[in-house]
């Protein structure tokens, strides 16, 4: 049995009355048997720790296997997911790009028998847009509480669009008149027009960033027209001065 010492002056020890409690204990004598056993015991933890120390190791490499797979299967998965994505997107390009031609293959031979029909020279190459008329017109605008009438221009043109056309196509294709052309101006400006404020005049009159535009000639106001006794679309548009010479081609 272990017992409890103090080491005395003369090198030896003394047992101490208040055993391990003692505040004079200095030293624990036991016997070999004991400190084998204690010995064992700390060499048990040390084995239990490193186990623990190796299990845990071992759990967290699983884990991280585990984790890895499944990242690298939802990887896999978004990649074939996107891999498909891409095939459809390319797919449905290639296709958008095939109707595309196919309708501006439609739309060109469609204007070429529109302008063969109403004789207009040379087919192929005009752009199938006519004059039809241009009148002066008095048109009432609300300015403040007031109305006014100030004197614009009505101009009818005729589309090279048939009445087959939906208004909703007949509208799309004739936005061609207001884009850039190769010469960086708008096919519209052939008959004079070089500007467009279609919020109306009377809000162009009081918008103090289009006062500029007072000296040119503005369209205010624009509507489509399906003309059935023609056969074909035309705009009808208010602007601000009367046209300038109409090309002869641009004239029925």
């Amino acid at each position: 049995m272990s017992e409890f010492v103090r080491k005395t002056a003369l090198g030896g020890y003394k047992l101490v009355p208040g055993g391990y409690s003692d505040p004079e204990m200095s030293h624990v004598i036991m016997t070999k048997a004991e400190y084998d056993g204690l010995l064992d015991q700390i060499q048990n933890a040390k084995k239990e720790a490193s186990a623990a120390v190796t299990q845990a190791d071992q759990r967290v490499r699983s884990i991280k296997s585990q984790a890895d797979a499944k990242i690298q299967k939802i990887q896999a998965a978004a990649d074939k997911a996107a891999g498909e994505l891409q095939e459809e997107l390319s797919a449905e390009r290639a296709e958008r790009k095939y109707q595309q031609g196919l309708n501006a293959n439609l739309l060109r031979i469609s204007k070429e028998r529109a302008n063969a029909s109403r004789k207009l020279k040379p087919k192929k190459e005009h752009s199938g847009y006519v004059v039809i008329s241009s009148t002066e017109k008095d048109h009432s605008y609300k300015y403040g509480a007031n109305r006014k009438t100030v004197r614009l221009w009505e101009t009818v043109l005729q589309t090279p669009f048939s009445i087959d056309f939906t208004e909703e196509q007949a509208r799309t294709e004739m936005a061609e008149l207001f884009r850039d052309d190769e010469s960086g101006g708008w096919p519209v400006e052939k008959i004079g027009i070089t500007g467009m404020y279609l919020d109306g005049y009377g809000e162009m009159i009081r918008d103090k960033d289009a006062t500029e535009w007072l000296h040119r000639n503005v369209m205010v106001e624009r509507k489509l027209r399906a003309n059935f006794r023609a056969g074909y679309w035309e705009i009808v548009f208010l602007h601000t001065k009367p046209l300038g010479i109409v090309p002869a081609e641009m004239r029925p």
